[in-house]
């Protein structure tokens, strides 16, 4: 009898676990994009798989108490953390779900605030919220028709949820916004800001984090495309957004100037603890010249030097690149025929300076990712 109880408890908890998941049944219908979904910022987004958010959390003050604050953006699916019901703990969810797919495709609208977003949900049961250009201002609801008195039924929709296309936050973006614009800490300075301009561009979150990429969307209805949702320019995709920063070189008497167009219609890495940098050599006589490293970055701190982000109350310095802005750099090397200009664009997640403070030594963080190259002819 012992024996039957203990299975019984033990069937439970695993049920429990498998409830917990958000994702379980999104994966049997949409194969590639859960598996897209795995490489993502989004299935990362915890300390307990992103060695930068656990650096900060390991020396914020906030971490003594076991106040945890950052669970509405980057753990919103780990709901007795999010309702206070329980601390911050290992778990499956934390491992594999921090934010699931659930909790993007329910945001209904999100409200401004001046220290940072909140996402509104849904409260309409298996409801969410998608963006296709054919079916705008559609809902698709599960129907089930039988014709020649049952004999051939045919099914369309999906039987576990009703898909909404007419929210317009899921075709300009602004359903990123909730977590993706600004944020203040507890002294009211905004330590992260992308100034977002959606409506200055063709441009939006979804153009260039969702692009139509190859594969079918889901198992029951078969499309050439998807949107793509493995976004991690830190590690995987910095190729399908590198095409949004043009460099170009104007060579002159006196030297030449490279100049670096952003079509992104947010600022160029202003997060707190990014480092952005131009790289530039010249390849002369089977020789490599390296010039000097032109540095972009929004510094901020206290008492008019570098801090970490709970402690600054203002910016020291920025030099970060605006949302549709041409930045020229200008050099004074005079270029010989038969030279190559190699011009490298890129950055660091982490600033090698604040790195070493926190004590992150991970390579995936801590080493110059290339966003974009290019070679001149001379």
């Amino acid at each position: 009898m012992k024996t039957w109880i203990t299975l019984l408890l033990l069937l439970a908890a695993t049920s429990q676990t498998h409830a917990a998941l958000e994702n379980t049944t999104c994966k049997s219908c949409h194969p590639v994009i859960f598996e897209e979904y795995q490489k993502s910022i989004h299935s990362k987004a915890s300390i307990y798989k992103d060695v930068v958010h656990k650096a900060v959390w390991d020396k914020h003050p906030a971490k003594a108490k076991g106040n945890y604050k950052c669970a509405k953006c980057h753990t919103p699916s780990d709901h007795d953390v999010m309702n206070g019901k329980s601390k911050l703990a290992d778990n499956e969810i934390q491992r594999t779900e921090p934010i699931s797919c659930q909790q993007c495709h329910k945001i209904e609208s999100v409200e401004k605030h001046a220290k940072v977003n909140k996402n509104i949900l849904t409260t309409k049961p298996k409801t969410f919220f998608s963006a296709d250009k054919e079916l705008k201002g559609t809902k698709v609801v599960f129907k089930e028709e039988s014709s020649f008195f049952g004999m051939f039924t045919k099914k369309s929709g999906s039987p576990y949820h009703d898909i909404d296309y007419s929210n317009e936050g899921y075709y300009n973006g602004d359903s990123c916004m909730g977590c993706h614009s600004h944020k203040q800490n507890s002294k009211g300075f905004a330590v992260c800001d992308l100034e977002v301009k959606q409506g200055d561009s063709k441009e939006s979150c979804v153009s260039c984090h969702l692009p139509q990429v190859q594969g079918s969307l889901a198992n029951q209805k078969e499309s050439a495309t998807h949107a793509f949702h493995g976004q991690s320019i830190h590690n995987t995709t910095p190729e399908l957004l590198s095409k949004y920063i043009k460099l170009s070189l104007d060579k002159n008497a006196n030297g030449f100037n490279v100049n670096i167009k952003n079509e992104a219609t947010h600022t160029l890495f202003p997060q707190p603890l990014r480092l952005n940098q131009l790289k530039v050599s010249i390849e002369r006589d089977g020789k490599i010249i390296d010039l000097k490293i032109e540095s972009f970055a929004r510094v901020i701190g206290t008492d008019g030097k570098p801090s970490m982000p709970w402690l600054a109350d203002a910016i020291i310095s920025d030099t970060s690149i605006k949302a549709l802005e041409t930045r020229t750099v200008k050099y004074d090397d005079v270029l010989k025929e038969g030279d190559t200009v190699v011009v490298k664009f890129g950055y660091y997640v982490v600033n090698p300076k604040a790195a070493k403070k926190l004590e992150i030594t991970d390579k995936s963080v801590t080493e110059f990712i290339v966003l974009t190259k290019k070679r001149f002819s001379i």
